[in-house]
């Protein structure tokens, strides 16, 4: 296997529909996003603010998912910190399709349980 020089890619125009969704932003410059998301100086390196935005998401889904008394996060503890955290209730309109199955949702539990089986056993 040869080790490529791998850098993560953000997509642009959906950062920039997002930024948009939310009123008080307005109208966001073309630039804008590509300014987010751009590597600083070292290709290596991701700005520190999209950097600092993304361990706020993963830390409240981590504090959900500890609550929740589970070992794994799952989208619905991803939907679950979004809707609980007013700096992101931005991202509500994108979470909301997401099942929770203690808001009633519909998650078919042993359906997953038989599909992780069934992948452990390399079926």
């Amino acid at each position: 296997m040869k080790n490529k020089n791998k850098s993560t890619k953000f997509p642009v125009a959906r950062i920039k529909r997002i930024m948009q969704k939310d009123e008080e932003v307005g109208k966001v410059a073309q630039a804008t996003p590509v300014v987010i998301c751009m590597s600083c100086s070292a290709p290596l390196f991701t700005p520190k603010a999209l950097e600092l935005f993304l361990a706020m998401i993963v830390e409240e889904s981590s504090n959900v998912t500890v609550e929740r008394g589970s070992k794994r996060v799952e989208a619905y503890h991803l939907k679950h910190a979004i809707e609980t955290v007013d700096m992101l209730d931005f991202l509500k309109e994108i979470v909301e399709a997401v099942p929770d199955p203690s808001a009633g949702g519909t998650i078919d539990v042993e359906a997953e349980n038989a599909e992780a089986r069934a992948k452990k056993r390399g079926k």
